[in-house]
């Protein structure tokens, strides 16, 4: 029995389309996540993209969320296929491929996250096996099964290849930076109408192919009118924008009174 590997459950949410709702962890510390698992979150991504994360850290978090059953990806500081092994044997549940928005770039993500392409190097001995799968070629099977990718698109190239990345079946979900996405189209803000339409566009090719599509949102607010465009993962801020939140909150009641 593999008891403690992961289960296919929150893959298959993804892409059934379920409406889902995570946020990112900023802070190199195991006690946010605990936080975000108590709140009732669906699942959270490690932003190892965009903050300081040492490799002892992420493997204590990736044990709290194993532990908890709880689904983490994790957003890489690099699509180097070591790194992304690594990061899946400690036993996160998937990665969200930042700048992976060709097909030829989707493909170098999918090579290090699944094993059934031939690439992404083995050992039965890590957390995601179980310290010691006593089956191998079942934990291998199992591990493609549940681990989800997704890659990001936040690049004006990747306008040009979203039916290309949605009919990927191994890849999950394209997940919109709109902020990055800005930038490479040259607009100041993510409210812009190049923007606006990528959105669109993304979110019509994803119905094209039965692709999950996914977005960073800085409010719930905007969750009603992004669902009604076939949209089904939010990223809901952060902890560092929680604890921020928060505190302005409470100085401007204290200010007030």
């Amino acid at each position: 029995m593999m008891m403690d590997l992961a289960p296919t459950g929150f893959r298959d949410a993804v892409r059934g389309g379920r409406r889902l709702l995570g946020a990112f962890l900023k802070t190199a510390s195991h006690q946010p996540l605990e936080l975000m698992i108590r709140g009732g979150l669906d699942f959270a991504v490690v932003d190892a993209e965009h903050a300081p994360f040492g490799l002892s850290t992420l493997d204590a978090m990736a044990a709290v969320a194993r532990a908890a059953g709880f689904p983490l990806l994790i957003r890489p500081v690099t699509l180097e296929a070591g790194f992304i092994g690594q990061a899946l044997d400690m036993g996160f549940g998937g990665v969200v491929a930042p700048h992976a928005g060709t097909p030829a770039a989707a493909g170098g993500v999918l090579d290090a996250a699944r094993y059934g392409r031939g690439h992404r190097g083995f050992s039965p001995s890590t957390r995601a096996g179980g310290f010691g799968a006593p089956d191998p070629a079942a934990y291998r099977r199992q591990a493609d099964a549940a681990t989800s990718v997704w890659c990001q698109i936040e690049d004006a190239q990747a306008l040009d290849h979203l039916d290309a990345l949605a009919a990927m079946d191994e890849v999950d979900c394209l997940f919109l930076g709109r902020v990055d996405l800005a930038v490479s189209l040259g607009v100041e803000r993510q409210d812009d109408p190049k923007v606006v339409e990528a959105v669109r566009a993304t979110a019509q090719a994803g119905r094209r192919h039965g692709r999950a599509v996914g977005i960073y949102v800085g409010s719930i607010a905007e969750i009603p009118d992004l669902a009604a465009l076939g949209i089904s993962v939010f990223v809901c801020g952060s902890d560092q924008s929680f604890l921020l939140g928060q505190v302005r909150a409470n100085r401007q009641a204290f200010d007030a009174a």
